[in-house]
């Protein structure tokens, strides 16, 4: 995340009010938003006021609860229809749980994690779930394995030059470097990298990734799904509807395989733009 030369100290106060506003599904009270923010009840509540004028937040008179307001939720809303990702995603994503009955993702790479984007839950009781804005190491995840294993041996390298042993997000997690470069090399050949429990115990998942008209990566779509649930011929199964509704978002996005003048196969570069 880019840091502001000269940061407006109010503002982003007011933006880190908003985000911990945005962890409460049924809003909070002032009281508690002043010990976790560690900021005066008196400053909190001045922002608050402030922020409800231009409907960024709700005020539940019932409770004193504080909460997201609907103007967050027009700004939400204007970001799906401007963003093309997401925008052709969500129809895809909603197909892919249609079929495989298990919650779909996809996700943009940002240095060494992974933003999960957009999402689309299954109706199954028993499910994974990662919420949209979510940042994880990519090395941990399925999304995050398919997107690296598209860059040069040079630009992984370089990625993680500063990085002796990768952090573990469960036990089955890789956490050295040279050892996941050996792992990429297979999801190249494979074109879907799996995450056996690497990320969440009990998750398994499986992703690949999803090119823009240039044939560039520009994001990576998976399949999650519990460990009980993961029976037979499953696993084949989903990977063929994964490799497919990444193919339908990829032609969306203007993408056409093949070699292209403009992109050789050999030079692929990683973009979350």
């Amino acid at each position: 995340m880019t840091k502001a030369k000269y940061p407006v100290k109010s503002l982003a106060k007011a933006l880190r009010l908003l985000d911990t506003l945005g962890n409460y599904e049924n809003g909070t009270s002032i009281a508690v938003l002043s010990k976790e923010l560690k900021m005066g009840k008196s400053t909190v509540h001045r922002l608050l006021a402030t922020l409800r004028e231009f409907d960024l937040v709700w005020f539940d008179a019932s409770t004193s609860n504080y909460a997201l307001g609907a103007r967050v939720l027009r700004w939400s809303d204007l970001l799906v229809r401007q963003n093309l990702l997401i925008r052709h995603a969500l129809p895809i994503l909603r197909d892919l749980v249609q079929v495989c009955h298990e919650t779909a993702y996809v996700a943009v790479l940002e240095g060494t994690e992974v933003i999960y984007v957009a999402q689309h839950e299954t109706m199954e009781r028993l499910r994974m779930n990662e919420a949209v804005g979510n940042r994880v190491p990519a090395h941990c995840t399925a999304l995050g394995k398919a997107w690296l294993a598209t860059l040069s041996e040079e630009e992984f390298h370089e990625l993680y030059r500063s990085v002796d042993t990768l952090k573990p997000a469960t036990p089955n997690s890789i956490t050295d470097k040279h050892r996941l470069w050996e792992h990429l090399r297979k999801v190249r050949q494979d074109g879907v990298a799996y995450d056996f429990e690497e990320n969440v115990i009990g998750g398994v998942c499986l992703g690949t990734v999803v090119r823009n008209y240039t044939g560039k990566p520009i994001a990576a779509m998976s399949i999650s799904t519990p460990t009980q649930r993961l029976r037979g011929e499953k696993l084949m199964t989903f990977k063929e509807h994964l490799l497919e509704a990444a193919r339908r978002l990829s032609a969306e996005l203007g993408y056409q395989p093949g070699p292209s003048p403009r992109v050789p196969q050999e030079a692929t570069m990683h973009s979350a733009s």
